[in-house]
């Protein structure tokens, strides 16, 4: 029952610090959070739901404003998880754009400005996803653009878990414990659970595809990293969620075929 209690607790501390869900008291620090990382799936499940049912009374009004509807279901998403990525993603555009070793790149990513890089990274990287949220909404009945909201967020953390598994702990850091405690176990398990969800939704094809681009994506994520800044920080993490994202709905965008 101990280890039970521990677990649930955990639990509630990942959910606290990734997102704004209120959770009651937890006792739990964040070396202990970070063995609970795999249920990040679930929270980015959560989120897609929640995210997609903004769109319901437009639905039912018939409205036809794909980029008003992109950006409200994208906003309403960042806002959930307390817009804690997108700080991320704007960092790891800082250091991706500065000139120099890697000692320098970390400095910019942990610095308090906002540079060229972080406006850039974000404002492209959202477009992206938003456009592609309008365009599955313009095309997509309801029931099955919930399901595919929830299975291309689940697929963004799955790319968080990948980029985890993939990465070289930094030596500072709230990220490091999350790098240190997952592993290749944590990457198959995810998989094999994003290919339940995949069958649970009747979206088999497309599950495939957003999960694989996912691993894939983040694999790539995680070797410039460790290449470049010798490490993968909590900014990588968050930018990664962020970036998977972006390239998981643009994937689903093009594989609509599949489907309509």
């Amino acid at each position: 029952m101990k280890k039970l209690g521990d677990a649930i607790d955990g639990i509630k501390g990942l959910i606290a610090f990734m997102t704004r869900i209120p959770v009651g008291n937890f006792h739990s620090d964040l070396e202990e959070i970070s063995k609970y990382l795999l249920f990040v799936l679930l929270i980015g499940m959560f989120i897609g739901f929640l995210g997609s049912l903004v769109t319901f009374p437009f639905y039912c009004l018939k409205v036809d404003a794909p980029i008003l509807i992109g950006t409200l279901v994208l906003f309403t998403m960042l806002y959930i998880q307390g817009f804690h990525h997108v700080d991320g993603l704007g960092d790891y555009g800082d250091a991706w754009m500065v000139m120099g070793g890697a000692r320098r790149k970390l400095e910019v990513m942990r610095d308090v400005y906002v540079g060229v890089g972080a406006l850039v990274f974000i404002f492209f990287i959202e477009m992206i996803s938003l456009t592609s949220i309008g365009y599955l909404y313009s095309k997509l009945p309801f029931l099955t653009f919930l399901k595919l909201m929830i299975l291309t967020e689940a697929s963004s953390r799955l790319g968080l878990l990948t980029c985890a598994c993939c990465g070289i702990p930094s030596k500072e850091g709230t990220g490091r414990y999350f790098v240190k405690n997952t592993n290749e176990y944590h990457l198959s398990l995810g998989y094999l659970i994003m290919m339940i969800l995949s069958f649970l939704l009747d979206m088999p094809k497309i599950g495939v595809l957003c999960s694989t681009v996912a691993v894939f994506f983040a694999m790539a994520v995680a070797k410039k990293s460790n290449s470049e800044i010798n490490c993968v920080t909590g900014d990588v993490l968050g930018a990664t969620v962020e970036m998977t994202r972006a390239v998981v709905l643009l994937s689903a965008y093009l594989g609509t075929n599949l489907y309509i």
